[in-house]
C-alpha cells in the first residue's frame, strides 16, 4: 500500500507572495492603533491626566479627584494603549509628562475649560438670571478701582458670582486669548493684538518717598532725581516695573533695587522704614501716607499718566453673565 500524499498546493508565485503579504502584513503583527479622530476622549481621565501633572502624582490626583488611585492609574494605562503612545514618565517619586503628554495636556486644559464653560453657561439657561464671571485684573485695578465697581455690579446682579483673580497685565491677556478668562483689566502698555478691547480708567504714578526725605517737599521731580536712590519695587514681571525700569534705561541708568516685594502694601511699608523709595499709582499711596509715615510726589513725565483696557476674546461669544458684566465696566469707566 503506497504511502498517503499529501494535499498539493500550488506553490505562491512571488507576486502572489507579495499580495499575500500586504493582505496578511508577513512582518511581525503589531496592533493597529487608532488614528486620533477615532479615539474618544473622556474628560474624566482628562481631568485625571491634568491633575496628575500638576500636582506631580498618581496617588495626589487620585485623592484630589476622590477616586481609587488604582482607578486612577488604569484609566491613564488605557489612555496610553488607545493613544499608542506614553503620556507619563512614571518615576519612584512620582511622574511628569512625556512630550507627547504635554501636547496631549494642552489639548486637555482647552477641552476642560471649553466643557466648565458650556456647563456654566448651560446652567445659565436653566437657572435665568444666575452664572458667574470669570474676572482677571492686575494690582493696580483691583486696589483702586474693582471695590466700588464690584459692589455696585452685585447689588443688581446677586445671583451672579465674580470668580476674580489677580495677575500681571501679559498674563491677563494671555489668559483671556486662552479662554481662561471671560473678563480682564490690564494696563494698555502690553501688548494684547489677538483680543477686544475697551477703553478703561486712568491713574497717575507718583514717587514715593520717606517723610523727610531731601525730595519729599518737592511738587513734582522727574524720574531722574529718584534714580540715585536705592528703590523697593514690585516683584519682576508687572507693567509698573516694567515701566519704571523703561523710564531708568533712557536715562541710562539701572534701578538700584534694594529690596522686592510682592503687594503695594509691602512696598509702602519698606518706604516707611527707609528702605529706598517707590514709583506707585497715587490712588494706592496716598490714603495712606501719613499713617505709613511717607511722602507722595507727583512725577513730571507724560508716562506717569497711564491707561487701562478692559479685554475679551469675543464679545459676542460671552456668556449672559458676562456680557452684563462689561457693559457694567464700560458704563462705570
Amino acid at each position: 500500500m503506497s504511502p498517503k500524499k499529501s494535499p498539493r498546493f500550488p506553490t505562491p508565485t512571488p507576486a502572489a507572495t507579495s499580495a499575500s503579504c500586504r493582505a496578511s502584513a508577513c512582518s511581525p503583527r503589531r496592533e493597529q492603533w487608532p488614528r486620533g479622530r477615532d479615539i474618544d476622549f473622556d474628560l474624566i481621565t482628562l481631568r485625571l491626566l491634568e491633575s496628575a501633572v500638576r500636582l506631580g502624582s498618581i496617588s495626589a490626583a487620585a485623592e484630589e479627584q476622590h477616586i481609587a488611585v488604582s482607578a486612577v492609574s488604569r484609566r491613564l494605562s488605557d489612555l496610553e494603549h488607545r493613544l499608542g503612545t506614553a503620556v507619563l514618565y512614571r518615576k519612584g517619586r512620582g511622574v511628569e509628562p512625556t512630550p507627547a503628554g504635554a501636547v496631549l495636556l494642552r489639548h486637555a486644559e482647552n477641552l476642560l475649560n471649553l466643557a466648565e464653560r458650556a456647563a456654566h453657561e448651560m446652567s445659565d439657561f436653566a437657572e435665568g438670571n444666575r452664572g458667574h464671571v470669570r474676572l482677571a485684573a492686575n494690582p493696580s485695578a483691583i486696589h483702586q478701582f474693582l471695590p466700588d465697581v464690584l459692589a455696585r455690579f452685585r447689588a443688581g446682579n446677586p445671583n451672579v458670582r465674580i470668580a476674580m483673580k489677580e495677575l500681571v497685565s501679559d498674563v491677563i491677556v494671555a489668559n483671556i486669548e486662552d479662554g481662561l478668562v471671560d473678563v480682564g483689566i490690564f494696563s494698555a502698555n502690553v501688548a494684547h493684538a489677538g483680543i477686544e478691547t475697551f477703553p478703561y480708567l486712568s491713574d497717575r504714578l507718583c514717587a514715593v518717598v520717606p517723610a523727610g526725605h531731601p525730595l519729599a517737599a518737592r511738587d513734582a521731580i522727574p524720574v531722574a532725581d529718584l534714580l540715585p536712590y536705592p528703590f523697593v519695587a514690585l516683584e519682576d514681571g508687572s507693567s509698573l516695573f516694567a515701566t519704571v525700569s523703561a523710564a531708568a534705561r533712557e536715562q541710562d541708568r539701572d534701578l538700584d533695587v534694594a529690596v522686592s516685594v510682592r503687594s503695594f502694601d509691602g512696598v509702602r511699608r519698606m518706604v516707611g522704614r527707609g528702605l529706598g523709595v517707590a514709583v506707585l499709582p497715587r490712588g494706592v499711596t496716598a490714603p495712606y501716607a501719613e499713617s505709613d509715615g511717607l511722602a507722595v510726589v507727583d512725577l513730571a513725565e507724560a508716562w506717569a499718566d497711564r491707561h487701562f483696557l478692559i479685554g475679551v476674546r469675543e464679545r459676542k461669544a460671552l456668556s449672559g453673565p458676562a456680557g452684563r458684566f462689561l457693559q457694567h465696566l464700560l458704563a462705570a469707566g
